[in-house]
């Protein structure tokens, strides 16, 4: 399991967003927020992502910069950022899930993603619009949510289930 806060410097270098920015070279400017997704069908990403929405301006108000991680690609991408109005934030595809490895973030088993808490919350993040539509990307890549400090985690939250709700502002908030 996942034991380290040190990030592989080389390997952040080895990533650019959908502007040409580095993940190395973002995270040596400032604090970065760093949300990995599942994949782009998935509805516990989509609330996920409205809640980043929602707590977007209290995130950069700290100096924190939010940026995403997923297995798609980039088209993909745009078309799942835009309804969200967040084609500028900085986004890096990972369809291969060498970061996603680097980060802890495992492949989940049958008992992470059909349990009776996440039935629960799918119906649940279904009645508030945020539905689930056809995997492309790796369905089986857990998600997590890093604040990430002088190349180095700070905070962390690798999800134990598909259907786990982190407190954002919480990880966000440097100590």
């Amino acid at each position: 399991m996942f034991g380290s806060n040190q990030i592989v410097p080389a390997l952040l270098g080895d990533y650019a967003s959908q502007n040409g920015q580095t993940l190395a070279s973002l995270i040596a400017e400032r604090d970065v927020f760093l949300v990995f997704l599942r994949h782009f069908g998935c509805a516990f990403c989509r609330e996920a992502v409205s809640d980043l929405v929602e707590r977007r301006s209290a995130i950069e108000a700290q100096g924190t910069r939010l940026a995403f991680v997923h297995l798609g690609s980039e088209e993909k991408a745009q078309w799942f950022f835009k309804p969200y109005g967040l084609l500028d934030v900085p986004r890096f595809s990972d369809p291969e899930g060498r970061l996603y490895d680097e980060f802890g973030l495992v492949r989940w088993n049958w008992r992470q993603y059909l349990n009776i808490e996440s039935v629960f919350r799918l119906l649940s993040v279904s009645l508030k619009g945020h539905r689930t539509s056809r995997p492309a990307e790796d369905i089986e890549r857990m998600p997590g949510v890093f604040l990430i400090r002088g190349g180095e985690i700070r905070k962390a939250f690798r999800h134990k289930l598909v259907s786990d709700r982190p407190d954002y502002l919480a990880l966000a908030t440097a100590n």
